[in-house]
């Protein structure tokens, strides 16, 4: 054994059979706690880093993927109720290959894959149950993919194909949810549950799908009147969003007057959600065109007789007849008339200037609409006083606000909306709401106090532990023998005896400034470690002195 081993070995050995036992029993546990924690650090320090495998498993595919990990002899580690699976980092990329080459992730339930095997036998009956229990599962493996969604069950009623179109019934289904702790599934998403439902399953309709979830609250369901519930919660959404904005812009418009976070705007909007369709059919008679037109002309002509009685004649007077001289012999007698006519007719057809118009009224037309705003005041510094005195705003300050919004807005008296602007104090007085410095400090002690406290106490361990057992074990011992020699030697040689007697040929070798500072040092010691005795060897040099 080398020398200086040898050497600290018997230190240990006369310094452990110099104490008393429960001075031994003190730093045996000491001893023992070191050694418990140091093995525990190494531990610590030497141990794989874990990363995530896989998290928010079904309980099914968690059991395979452990016992894949099993076989492969893996080191792995469950978390979060069985959901999440780590592994050490350098195999998390090996192992996600080896699990999707298993394929042993079907995610909660049976999907399709219950058909892969097989069995000869089966009936129609279990053909449709299974049919319908992998239909179920692809569709709560589905749903499960939102990230708001921890859970979903999907229960469809699929009613046997009837010969007759009358006595065929209609398949529905219900869904069943169960969310995340703190999330919640908007409009948009709740419609896209129904729709990925409805489109999945033959004959499926979204009138004869619900949704609920664990805590039996009705998401989504059909209503009386053949319409969604989801079109009425778009139509809040809207109407908050409209709202929202509005009194954002209002905020925005107030800051630079009044300054930041000293204006508060809130609206209420009246919108109208029904759908009209207008026809009109308008006609300009000012503005005509000749469609068509048509003309036609007759012309006709010819001679006509005039009757001038027989073919004999009788005198007024009386008397015998006599030939009638313009009797033709055609039963006519007297001259000819000749006669002529024309006919004119003339039809214009004219086109009226003719506009069709088919208005459809937009859906959340603003009907009315009422805002509120509120201003904080100006505050007035208390001469003397660190406090600070209210002062309302001015009424012409007031209205002028109001008028300012008012034109933002977008406001008309003749559509009923109306505005409201008031100041009232809101309690912080201009910068006071800055971090002061205590603020400052206790955010940085304790964004900063656990590592700094984690510094302290192996800080402190080192230097209350580990130095004065270290110190122990090193430094020289002097026994009650010595400091008797000690005693009786003159006062010039009493500090190289002592050295003498501790360090033996050692001291010897070193030079005068090595030896005085030795020497020194095992003075301090002997005194710390002998008061008394140290101080009555003082007093009598002392004496000695006088």
């Amino acid at each position: 054994m080398p020398p200086f081993l040898s050497q600290t070995f018997e230190k240990l050995i006369q310094y452990w059979s110099n104490r008393s036992a429960a001075q031994r029993i003190l730093l045996g546990g000491l001893a023992g706690s070191m050694a418990i924690a140091f093995l525990v650090m190494v531990y610590l320090l030497n141990q794989a880093e874990m990363r995530v495998l896989y998290t928010n498993m079904a309980p099914e595919d968690a059991s395979r993927v452990v016992e894949l990990l099993k076989a492969s002899k893996t080191p792995y580690e469950l978390r979060e109720n069985g959901t999440t699976v780590l592994v050490p980092a350098e195999a998390v990329y090996e192992q996600r290959l080896k699990v999707a080459g298993e394929g042993v992730m079907h995610g909660q339930g049976v999907g399709f894959e219950l058909f892969d095997q097989l069995k000869v036998g089966q009936t129609d009956f279990v053909q449709r149950i299974n049919y319908s229990r992998a239909l179920q599962g692809e569709l709560s493996r589905t749903i499960t993919e939102f990230p708001q969604v921890e859970k979903a069950r999907v229960h469809l009623v699929l009613p046997q194909k009837s010969l007759f179109i009358e006595e065929q019934k209609k398949a529905s289904a219900s869904v069943v949810l169960t969310l995340k702790r703190g999330q919640k599934l908007d409009a948009k998403q709740l419609q896209g549950i129904v729709n990925l439902v409805a489109m999945s399953v033959e004959g499926l309709t979204p009138e004869h799908i619900t949704i609920t979830d664990t805590t039996g609250q009705s998401l989504y369901q059909p209503r009386a009147d053949g319409g969604l519930d989801g079109l009425s919660t778009t139509q809040f959404e809207f109407k908050n969003t409209f709202e929202a904005n509005l009194e954002n812009r209002i905020e925005q418009l107030l800051t630079p007057i009044v300054g930041p976070g000293r204006a508060l705007a809130k609206a209420n909007v009246d919108l109208d959600f029904s759908q009209r369709t207008v026809r009109k059919e308008l006609y300009d008679p000012n503005v005509t065109v000749v469609r068509s037109e048509q003309k036609s002309e007759e012309s006709t002509s010819g001679s006509a007789a005039v009757d001038a009685g027989g073919a004999t004649t009788t005198p007024r007077g009386g008397g015998a007849a006599v030939p009638n001289s313009n009797f033709r012999g055609d039963g006519y007698s007297g001259t000819e008339s000749t006669q002529k006519s024309s006919r004119q007719n003339s039809t214009t057809n004219y086109e009226i200037n003719k506009e069709e118009q088919n208005v459809v009224t937009p859906v959340g037309d603003l009907k009315r609409q009422s805002i509120a705003v509120i201003v904080d005041g100006t505050y007035e510094k208390v001469e003397g006083k660190n406090t600070f005195t209210f002062v309302p705003r001015k009424a012409e300050e007031l209205e002028r606000i109001k008028q300012v919004v008012a034109r933002a807005a977008g406001l008309d008296p003749a559509r009923g909306d109306e505005i409201q602007v008031s100041s009232f104090e809101f309690g912080v007085p201009d910068g006071s709401g800055e971090p002061s410095l205590m603020q400052t400090m206790l955010e940085y002690a304790q964004r900063l106090g656990k590592p700094f406290l984690n510094g302290l106490l192996l800080f402190l361990f080192l230097i209350l532990v580990v130095r004065p057992v270290v110190l122990a074990l090193i430094r020289p011992r002097v026994t009650e023998e010595e400091i008797e020699t000690l005693e009786r030697l003159p006062e010039g040689e009493a500090r190289l005896a002592l050295a003498e007697a501790e360090e033996g040929d050692e001291v010897t070798m070193l030079d005068g400034a090595k030896q005085f500072e030795l020497s020194k040092n095992l003075a301090l010691q002997l005194f710390e470690e002998n008061m008394e005795q140290s101080m009555t060897l003082l007093k009598s040099w002392l004496k000695q002195e006088a």
